[in-house]
């Protein structure tokens, strides 16, 4: 490995992805506004920078995984005077198309590059390396930022020009809100039917509503609990994204409408801490939030 990587991001996904790349040999410098957050990574053998500034100025490479677009502008409004020329900037955050390609432009005057490369499966997916990263970026930055996205990404897959892979992750976020609540509504009908979570999975695992989401939450869901992967706020933002740009693009966001006030009952009930898996209990699609 060459380039120090420079990394932004420790939460439940960006913190086994940072430490996959430390153990794939990139040498990782890391800040977090919470020092406690580094440790794992510095004790494994990570630098903990000064702060994001700092990161701009030595490294060749920054990669960032924050909470949304008003945390990447931050950052990158930190990060711009001090930009090196040539480096590269992998901006991992679900956000909108917007922002990457006001990114990559006000870069390009300090002479470095951005790709947009937000992931998609889980911190499970974080953890064993499998994620998806749907990029957006010139050929050339792409190819610099390919060893760094294996070592946690099972596929890379070029969506086309800055903001590409951020509009494709919004796509996938519009479906999965739809099929988060329709498991919601689902489980529901099946918890007021009287069955118990592990029956239903195993009834309907190997039939036509069964995929990725149903084996992670629909047991969770009709007896509500377990680990925390994905939050209600966390959905709440990226519906809030995926309707955004729905209604750009000239589509009628009525049905994201819909969702986000399913989403927001369950924040009021529960939290908006508390995993998706609540959006059954008593705040999901088809539940009168009582």
């Amino acid at each position: 490995m060459t380039a120090a990587v420079g990394w932004v991001g420790l939460g439940r996904i960006g913190l086994p992805m940072a430490e996959r790349a430390l153990a794939a040999g990139h040498e990782l410098h890391v800040w977090s506004r919470r020092e406690d957050a580094t440790a794992p990574l510095v004790a494994a053998g990570a630098r903990r920078a000064a702060s994001p500034e700092d990161l701009a100025r030595t490294c060749g490479i920054v990669a960032t995984i924050v909470g949304g677009p008003d945390d990447v502008r931050e950052l990158h409004g930190r990060m711009l005077p001090h930009a090196r020329r040539g480096a590269l900037y992998i901006e991992m955050t679900t956000a909108s198309p917007r922002v990457a390609a006001d990114a990559a432009a006000l870069f390009a005057r300090s002479g470095a590059l951005v790709v947009d490369a937000p992931v998609t499966g889980g911190v499970a997916g974080a953890s064993a390396g499998t994620l998806t990263a749907f990029v957006g970026g010139e050929g050339a930055a792409l190819d610099r930022a390919r060893p760094l996205l294996a070592s946690f990404c099972r596929r890379i897959v070029p969506c086309g020009g800055p903001g590409a892979g951020y509009r494709m992750k919004l796509v996938n976020q519009a479906i999965v809100t739809g099929t988060l609540l329709g498991l919601a509504t689902g489980a529901s009908m099946a918890k007021a039917g009287g069955f118990e979570g592990p029956a239903v999975k195993d009834a309907l695992g190997a039939g036509t509503a069964s995929g990725f989401l149903f084996d992670s939450y629909i047991a969770r869901m009709v007896d509500p609990g377990g680990a925390v992967s994905f939050t209600l706020a966390m959905l709440r933002k990226d519906a809030t994204l995926a309707r955004d740009e729905a209604a750009s693009l000239g589509l009628d966001p009525a049905f994201l409408d819909d969702a986000l006030a399913a989403i927001e009952r369950a924040c009021a009930l529960h939290g908006a801490d508390a995993g998706v898996q609540f959006l059954a209990a008593g705040g999901g699609a088809g539940t009168t939030g009582a």
